[in-house]
């Protein structure tokens, strides 16, 4: 596997280095395509903030310090000053988007991939537990097709899936653990959880045009235990969800 030109697709700041700190250190060429600026991030906000709500404005400086804190962990990463790109979609809606038809999200994917012309698409997967994931995962192989992997945040792969690991040498797994840290807003209630992501290997998962996971009550609950208790569920096999419900896109997406 090369990464002589790799397009690396994160739905939210913070999913890149999670998921492909390593992978972005041995890349030749690199874009990274944020889906959404992280806005919709209420009890770090409200923690930060010591404030209960939080309004239009409260969200949009939000936004505006995840970006910097993403730029500044590509830095840590030594990626290019200019591989960012940000297109601030909704954080949190994009299986509406996809559910009432929309394909802006699409269009802007491929816009990149017709421009970059990347050697490797690296993108969110639908066995992620976080809906905005499953949708950038159905979005980002509508726009590619061919030449994309796929990774898993919240929740494991599937290891039959499995295409290819990166193991990291301990001056790139401190140099991730460094980025990561660059991601202070998130650290703040969930420290150990993002941290402990420096110090595993980074698996990449076969293309998933042959899965049909749509919204459902479990991937739902899946993800807000993950998120409060940083668990990962043990490895299985994953097999598709088919329960759709009112609105939904049948047998392609989770929301």
């Amino acid at each position: 596997m090369t990464f002589d030109r790799v397009l690396l697709i994160a739905p939210h700041p913070d999913d890149e280095v999670i998921a492909a700190g390593g992978l972005i250190q041995r890349a030749g060429e690199l874009r990274v395509v944020f889906i959404t600026s992280g806005e919709n991030n209420p009890w770090p906000q409200r923690a930060m903030r010591r404030t209960w709500r939080i309004t239009d404005a409260d969200r949009a400086e939000w936004a505006a310090m995840r970006r910097r804190e993403a730029l500044a962990s590509l830095a840590v990463l030594g990626a290019p000053a200019d591989c960012a790109s940000f297109l601030d979609f909704p954080d949190g809606r994009i299986a509406a988007l996809a559910r009432r038809g929309d394909a802006s999200l699409r269009d802007a994917l491929r816009a990149h991939v017709d421009d970059f012309q990347p050697s490797l698409v690296v993108a969110p997967s639908m066995q992620d537990f976080h809906s905005d994931h499953r949708a950038v995962s159905w979005y980002a192989h509508q726009a590619t097709g061919r030449g994309i992997v796929t990774y898993v945040v919240h929740g494991d792969g599937a290891p039959r899936r499995l295409r290819f690991t990166i193991a990291l040498t301990d001056e790139e797994r401190a140099r991730k653990r460094r980025a990561i840290e660059c991601h202070v807003s998130q650290l703040l209630l969930g420290r150990r959880r993002f941290l402990s992501y420096a110090h595993g290997p980074e698996e990449f998962f076969a293309p998933e045009l042959d899965l049909a996971y749509t919204e459902s009550r479990v991937h739902t609950i899946r993800h807000a235990c993950f998120a409060l208790f940083g668990a990962r569920s043990a490895r299985k096999e994953a097999a598709a969800d088919v329960e759709d419900r009112a609105g939904d896109v049948p047998g392609v997406l989770g929301g």
